[in-house]
């Protein structure tokens, strides 16, 4: 491992445009459940819990669930914290060596952690926003008006819309901002990596195949607890393990090189 963390830092330290794509096992060591492992989020409710056609049917059925899992600990993104992972990207982009994050996460804790040029590719579950007229609102405070009884179908403070969270629903259209920025990105990016994803989910899971056909493709450093659906065909480099101690050596080595 050490001799790959090294690697990884010399690659790192002489790309030009480096990009991360991260999933849910970059936050599952800030105890917030994956959806698809062995007692992730889908073992414990329906995935069609979270479609888009479903919520339009009965909105208040979903908030009282969200509310359910929230209040459990289930499903807390609220409570969580970044980790180690989430830090040492948020320093590699203030060493102007990551020059864009995409993320599959809908946590916040990218941005919570430091990083500022992030791109939520999945939304965040964070917000609230209105179906009507796109306003948004912190979720916290949507979640305040329904457990003080003050509304059961939560509604839009300026229009009277619907309100539902700011994240994509199964049935939805990944966000078209989100989707040509990671398509410029990855046509600029000579470095990508993959943390904490399992690269099961299109069209996310095309970002690492589009840097590897471009001309010249693009180096891809995956890190994982378990090689990706796509490892062979796409990763230069595969280090397996935690996020957190995998990039916290190598963001030691490079403040190491770069000081």
């Amino acid at each position: 491992m050490e001799k790959q963390i090294k690697k990884v830092v010399e690659i790192l330290a002489k790309a030009k445009n480096v990009v991360a794509l991260t999933g849910a096992g970059m936050s599952t060591e800030s105890g917030i459940p994956d959806f698809r492992s062995p007692g992730g989020l889908w073992t414990k409710i329906d995935p069609g819990e979270f479609s888009i056609d479903r919520f339009l049917q009965n909105p208040s059925r979903f908030w009282r669930l969200n509310l359910r899992l929230k209040q459990s600990g289930e499903f807390d993104l609220a409570s969580a914290k970044p980790n180690p992972a989430h830090l040492a990207l948020a320093q590699m982009e203030r060493l102007n060596i990551l020059k864009c994050l995409i993320t599959q996460n809908i946590d916040n804790l990218h941005q919570r952690a430091g990083s500022v040029e992030v791109v939520e590719f999945h939304g965040n579950f964070l917000r609230a926003v209105c179906l009507k007229c796109k306003a948004l609102e912190p979720i916290d405070d949507v979640e305040e008006r329904i457990m003080s009884g003050q509304e059961e179908t939560p509604r839009c403070l300026k229009c009277g819309g619907v309100l539902k969270p700011d994240a994509i629903f199964f049935g939805e259209a990944i966000p078209s901002r989100a989707l040509m920025i990671s398509q410029i990105q990855s046509q600029k990016c000579d470095v990508l990596l993959v943390i904490g994803t399992s690269l099961q989910v299109f069209p996310a899971a095309q970002i690492p195949i589009a840097v590897k056909i471009k001309a010249p493709p693009a180096t891809v450093i995956e890190i994982n607890r378990e090689p990706s659906a796509l490892h062979e065909q796409v990763s230069d480099m595969l280090l397996i393990g935690s996020a957190s101690e995998i990039m916290t050596k190598i963001i030691n080595r490079l403040e190491g090189e770069l000081s």
